[in-house]
């Protein structure tokens, strides 16, 4: 076997830490998942090896550090999570976008990449700024491909997707690899588990740094929006959306920069199809969820409307959630907006033809949900 067992990466997060209480949630399966599926399915080169496993175990040794706080702090146990406001649709829709144009405003508590990379000990409010973590979170995106910067905003305080959160319990969406496999069993997991360990990490994080009014980013979510509404009854859902056509190999591009490298030449077009069905079933799922959760909990915002009128977006998200937008957050979050217009950070170039697809068929493959959205069709 060219990867660790299970075991073996338990083992040696208790050797590194010195503790040995995982925490709650069925996070081992995942993780033989997801060791099986890189053996089985990735087509990663051996140098990419130490920094795969060490992500792992990395996630092991942040679940035993965050029990071992827990134990010393058990007032943590009372910290208050009020909503969240969770963004969520399908990718490359504007989730991003409308985040980080919400995470400018200090009403919100922005779950922050830098700060789940490695959550104990939790930021104190007034100290961000001189984070180590913060620190090195910056120097690692700046060491981001030039291509990858113009297909993705980077903003270091704003919220962010919640991969290693959901890392930590092993039932993540894990887009970084190559593992199919994984992922064919993630979708039809039950995340219950899961995003009960999340709202514990969350208290964890804003223990000593409010507000307690969350702000969540993640287009992974749609897959199981009732898992996340288990955990956060209070949860109100503000979902986006595009044409397909764009999404998908867009999406794809994104996904194959992102990737370790290849042993040999990646298959590309086996990649695009996988994308393509990934995203199709984790929109049908969203549909029959959102349904059964209340149609009443959720905003739809189309990327078309975010991209021609940024300000009626924003001021329609503010009235739905009946929170008031302030004069200087608005001019804030406006400033940054003008900033970072579609293209601004240079072209994203991609064609559906490259992964191995076409417009028509994705078009075909998703009827079901630009007929419920009326998305519109771009040119």
């Amino acid at each position: 076997m060219r990867y660790p067992s299970p075991q073996q990466l338990l083992d040696e997060a208790v050797a590194q830490t010195g503790h040995s209480d995982f925490g709650p949630g069925d996070f081992y399966e995942g993780l033989a998942v997801l060791l099986d599926s890189i053996e089985r399915d990735g087509d990663l080169e051996p140098g990419t090896d130490t920094a795969v496993i060490g992500d792992l175990r990395r996630r092991l040794v942040n679940r035993l550090e965050v029990e071992a706080y827990y134990r010393a702090h058990p007032e943590v146990e009372d910290v208050v999570v009020d909503g969240p406001i969770d963004i969520n649709g399908l990718p490359r829709t504007g989730t991003t976008a409308l985040a980080d144009m919400l995470s400018l405003d200090p009403q919100f508590r922005c779950l922050r990449g830098w700060e789940q990379y490695q959550p104990v000990p939790p930021p104190v409010a007034g100290g961000e700024s001189d984070d180590p973590r913060r620190h090195a979170f910056v120097r690692m995106h700046e060491e981001r491909p030039a291509a990858q910067a113009a297909m993705h905003i980077f903003e270091v305080d704003a919220t962010m997707e919640d991969t290693e959160i959901l890392g930590m319990a092993f039932h993540g969406q894990q887009m970084t690899l190559p593992v199919p496999g994984y992922r064919k069993w993630w979708r039809g997991a039950d995340l219950a588990q899961t995003y009960a360990y999340h709202r514990r990490v969350v208290k964890l994080l804003g223990s000593k740094c409010p507000p307690a009014l969350w702000l969540f980013k993640a287009p992974h979510h749609k897959f199981h929006l009732e898992a996340l509404a288990s955990a956060y009854p209070d949860v109100r859902f503000v979902m986006t959306h595009r044409d397909p056509a764009k999404v998908v190999p867009s999406y794809t591009s994104l996904v194959s920069t992102i990737f370790p490298p290849a042993a040999g030449e990646r298959d590309l077009c086996a990649l695009g199809r996988e994308v393509n069905e990934h995203l199709r079933e984790g929109m049908e799922r969203a549909l029959v969820e959102r349904a059964r959760i209340g149609e009443h909990r959720f905003l739809d915002v189309h990327h078309n409307e975010l991209v021609a009128d940024p300000k009626g977006v924003v001021h329609r998200v503010y009235d739905w959630l009946g929170l008031e937008l302030k004069p200087d957050v608005a001019e804030t979050i406006f400033a940054w907006q003008n900033a970072n217009t579609m293209g601004a950070k240079g072209a994203h170039r991609y064609t559906a033809e490259q992964f191995g697809l076409s417009t028509e068929q994705i078009r075909s493959d998703y009827d079901f949900y630009i007929r419920h959205f009326d998305v519109t069709v771009e040119g």
